[in-house]
């Protein structure tokens, strides 16, 4: 079913793709740019240009926009091959290397590879959980950086793993509630929690990091503060972020919460920036010196699994 739209004098010499993005606003740019080159957008009739400047009195005729989110269009996203280091019936273990995005940006970012792409070609038939963009992927992380991840395969599965962040969640923040940060029941409770992710971080030592690692008596250290990443409409929380040594310039790191940004932000507020944080240190293209390595928890039957990265 084609749309037909009429434009008025308010928006003539704007590009087309960008009127079609204020005009429709649960579809993104990319999307009408994908539309774009499979001729799916005509203007008086004719084929345009994305960056067509629209005039007044010009017939803006749209395809079926949701022909472009079915199977067929999906097909055309890159395949990628990803390390596989646990698989069994219900879920599995993977390896995301740097500058693979774990999800696309948006529904219709179909070029960009991704770990979701690299599921969706490899398997058909695992849970959708109504949005493809984050099917299967119960947890994400920056693409700077590599990283283990849980995919499952079930929907038995899927509510498994959702109850366990649930539960590992309630545990901290119950903690946090309190108000009084007692090292000693923070030790306690974290037996309890059934999920648990570790990283190693490289960072630049200021003189004023220096002076913190110095001032430490005892490791592991938990880092029980405020982050205000620098993302948009983020509400500033205290999380927990433990370091558990420090070995020249590397950090062993576990973190009891699993929040945007959490490692990066409180590593540069302890002035030990992670190298080649573009955000919190200096720009650089070089790749974040951070790799979620290890992954330790309790699968349904109460076996734990203990997955690291070797050579880290």
């Amino acid at each position: 079913m084609m749309e037909k739209i009429i434009v008025d004098k308010d928006y003539i010499w704007q590009r087309i793709d960008k009127f079609l993005t204020k005009r429709f606003q649960d579809y993104s740019r990319n999307f009408f740019q994908h539309i774009f080159e499979r001729w799916g957008i005509l203007v008086n009739g004719k084929l345009v240009k994305k960056s067509y400047k629209l005039k007044e009195g010009d017939i803006i005729q749209i395809d079926n926009l949701q022909r472009y989110l079915e199977p067929v269009i999906l097909e055309e996203a890159p395949k990628i091959d990803l390390p596989i280091l646990l698989e069994k019936q219900d879920y599995l273990v993977i390896y995301k290397p740097k500058w693979v995005l774990s999800h696309p940006n948006s529904v219709w970012d179909i070029k960009t590879p991704s770990v979701v792409w690299f599921l969706y070609h490899r398997y058909k038939d695992l849970p959708s959980i109504k949005n493809f963009i984050r099917a299967w992927l119960i947890h994400r992380l920056d693409k700077e950086t590599d990283w283990l991840m849980i995919v499952v395969k079930t929907e038995r599965w899927l509510k498994y793993f959702k109850d366990l962040f649930q539960k590992k969640s309630q545990l901290v923040e119950n903690f946090l509630n309190n108000l009084s940060y007692n090292i000693d029941k923070l030790r306690q409770l974290e037996n309890s929690i059934p999920l648990k992710k570790f990283y190693k971080a490289q960072v630049n030592i200021t003189n004023k990091g220096k002076e913190f690692i110095n001032s430490v008596q005892q490791f592991p250290y938990y880092i029980i503060e405020e982050v205000r990443p620098k993302v948009p409409y983020y509400i500033p929380k205290i999380w927990i972020t433990k370091i558990l040594w420090v070995y020249k310039d590397n950090l062993d790191i576990e973190i009891l919460t699993w929040r945007t940004h959490q490692i990066r932000y409180h590593l540069a507020q302890k002035w030990l920036p992670i190298k080649w944080d573009y955000l919190y240190w200096k720009k650089d293209s070089s790749p974040l010196k951070l790799t979620a390595y290890r992954l330790v928890f309790k699968d349904v039957d109460w076996i734990l699994q203990d997955i690291k990265l070797d050579n880290v």
